[in-house]
């Protein structure tokens, strides 16, 4: 502690893309995977370590936020508090009940996508993150269902029969998790059944019909909460 300790080869891109400057104050993993808060140096070859962190301010593992695309304001509303609330992905998803599509063709979607990145990174230095999650194009449910997403997944859905978010994170925690969150009005049957058909759980926050941007936020509050980030 205190001392300056040369950084790892190949830090300088990293570094860039975060927009990092010296004097600035980032966390850092050393190979063992243990978070510090470290100063830059003039170079970004070297930084001072000031402050081991406790565990929280990574997930136990990867954790994909995956909304229906709304409107841009609630996207980028999304976007920044599911950065901020711990996730490592975020994929955007068109539904048959999208309040928002692509609209404007590539240039359109380009964007988008660099609005999004900047608020990521912006809510990322904010919130001490380690990690600028990583922001995917936006795909249709069953493009999302075929480029091999994670495992332990879950659509939220109201309905009394739906599996507690609680238990689904207790069954994989350790497991990379995908939170799909429907849009206004929810899935239609048909979406539901090619979830259901591909392994995903359905899962309930409670019997509160949610806003679209509400049920993203709270879900990967509740998750946030069980990973320990919290205490």
């Amino acid at each position: 502690m205190g001392q300056a300790i040369p950084l790892a080869p190949g830090m300088e891109g990293i570094l860039q893309h975060w927009q990092a400057r010296a004097g600035e104050i980032l966390t850092m993993a050393d190979p063992g995977g243990h978070l510090y808060r470290s100063r830059l140096l003039t170079g970004l070859k070297e930084a001072v370590v000031f402050e081991k962190l406790s565990s929280g301010i990574e997930p136990p593992g990867p954790r994909w936020l995956c909304p229906v695309l709304p409107d841009r304001e609630r996207m980028i509303l999304i976007v920044q508090k599911g950065v901020e609330l711990g996730a490592t992905v975020i994929q955007p998803l068109i539904s048959e009940r999208s309040s928002a599509g692509d609209g404007g063709g590539m240039s359109s979607s380009q964007d988008k996508s660099a609005t999004w990145n900047r608020v990521a990174l912006r809510a990322a230095r904010q919130c001490r993150r380690a990690i600028i999650p990583e922001l995917h194009p936006v795909r249709t449910l069953e493009e999302f269902l075929r480029a091999d997403p994670p495992r332990h997944r879950a659509f939220l859905d109201p309905g009394t029969d739906r599996t507690p978010l609680v238990a689904w994170h207790r069954a994989g925690m350790r497991d990379p998790l995908a939170l799909l969150s429907g849009p206004e009005g929810g899935w239609s049957d048909r979406e539901r059944g090619v979830l259901l058909q591909a392994g995903t759980t359905a899962i309930s926050l409670g019997f509160r019909i949610l806003r679209a941007e509400t049920a993203a936020i709270a879900a990967m509050a509740v998750v946030a909460a069980l990973d320990g980030a919290f205490t």
